[in-house]
């Protein structure tokens, strides 16, 4: 049992690092667009993430943010009027370049596909997956868990970002990755939890995740207080590899 968490705990040596650009992004579900605005603001202005990603935020989380982040451009997966709940933002850092955001179909709460710009032929998907509480709920997660695995299976390898409701001891989970990996593989910072925040670190569960293509190098991994939710935020510093080829 203690095996598959080694890969966890231990770090790897550095590599060399691969040609691709390098992307900053932070995932922090906001509980229901309850987290308080001015502590992820100040979050969010001092570690100048070129991706932040938001489950259960909608229009009016962003409406309340994105005034507090100068520069900072910002998109939501649901409409005006549809609550927090349901929805899942992103914004975008100057430094991402012009990006294209688009909304995707497929899952039950809606998601958000960014590419361009920094990304280049690269797309990040931008999820919150149904959390599989009931046998309904839990039919919905594993289809969702299924698609992730059709989008990690693209030429080039996607980037994937959110709160995806399973640890990467999974087997769900794990087959969804495709060429993927998590953020924190080889980084010994894969056992800290991110929910529930009133745990301490080491007794809570890791579904807050960044995946990314095989051969990215991690250069930074941090878990991050979110004051007002449930979760904790999770902040990737990665070096992608290049891209080669059209995004599907």
């Amino acid at each position: 049992a203690a095996a598959p968490a080694l890969r966890r705990v231990l770090p790897r040596p550095d590599g060399p690092l691969p040609d691709g650009p390098e992307l900053t992004v932070l995932v922090a579900n906001v509980l229901l667009g309850r987290a308080d605005t001015g502590a992820l603001a100040a979050t969010v202005t001092r570690e100048r993430p070129d991706v932040v990603v938001l489950p259960e935020a909608g229009v009016a989380y962003l409406d309340r943010l994105l005034p507090l982040l100068g520069g900072y451009r910002g998109w939501s997966s649901v409409p005006p009027g549809v609550p927090d709940q349901r929805g899942t933002v992103v914004l975008v850092a100057p430094r991402a370049g012009e990006v294209d955001v688009r909304p995707g179909q497929g899952m039950r709460l809606p998601y958000l596909e960014v590419t361009g710009g920094l990304l280049g032929a690269r797309t990040l998907y931008a999820v919150h997956t149904s959390a599989p509480t009931n046998p309904r709920w839990t039919e919905l997660w594993t289809g969702e868990l299924a698609l992730i695995g059709e989008w990690t299976r693209t030429r080039p390898a996607p980037v994937v970002a959110g709160d995806l409701n399973a640890v990467v001891d999974h087997r769900r989970l794990r087959d969804a990755s495709g060429d993927c990996v998590d953020a924190t593989d080889g980084t010994g910072r894969g056992l800290v939890g991110t929910f529930p925040s009133s745990l301490p670190r080491w007794a809570g569960i890791r579904i807050d995740h960044v995946l990314v293509p095989r051969g990215s190098v991690t250069r930074r991994h941090v878990v991050l207080e979110t004051p007002g939710s449930d979760h904790r935020a999770v902040l990737v510093t990665v070096r992608l590899p290049g891209t080669q080829g059209p995004a599907r």
